[in-house]
């Protein structure tokens, strides 16, 4: 199968939502996105009411997230561990140091979407809409059915539709 690639030297750096911080996208979708952010200084994270989103610290110290009451803050100081929230939530980024995250949201009411992390060779199964993330050079393959991982660790991205 053909894997088109998406390299992160040509990802355009923008503004997120609320233009407190920096992103690149590496493909959006109806419904869907899949990015990188720096979080740089503590900021507010925009507002994805009716969003699932996953983030996963790549690089840096780490940072939590706070959440209006009643929700937990959200601790991250460990690499590699796709933590979920919910995009609604109103959020302040506290950070330990400039991070580097990947970011993947989808529309609850019409996608579901999971993040894994990938450190041994793997056959991933065909899925209705998959990105494999390296971890080292940030490159990103938009699968295209199957396919085997070797270059790790890398991040596996899956979105499917609701139903």
């Amino acid at each position: 199968m053909a894997h088109e690639l998406l390299s992160f030297a040509t990802r355009p750096p923008s503004r997120w939502a609320n233009g407190a911080g920096r992103k690149a996208d590496i493909a959006t979708g109806p419904g869907w996105m899949i990015g990188f952010a720096w979080l740089d200084a503590d900021a507010p994270f925009s507002d994805f009411s009716g969003q699932n989103r996953i983030i996963t610290l790549l690089d840096g110290p780490g940072f939590t997230l706070e959440f209006a009451p009643p929700h937990p803050a959200l601790v991250v100081t460990r690499p590699h561990m796709p933590r979920p929230f919910d995009g609604g939530w109103p959020t302040q980024c506290r950070i330990l140091g400039p991070c580097l995250v990947l970011n993947a949201m989808c529309d609850r009411s019409r996608w579901r979407h999971s993040v894994t992390m990938l450190t041994a060779p793997t056959r991933l199964p065909a899925a209705p809409l998959g990105f494999l993330v390296d971890l080292g050079t940030r490159d990103t393959w938009r699968l295209d059915g199957a396919a085997e991982t070797d270059g790790l660790p890398a991040a596996h991205v899956v979105f499917g539709p609701v139903g």
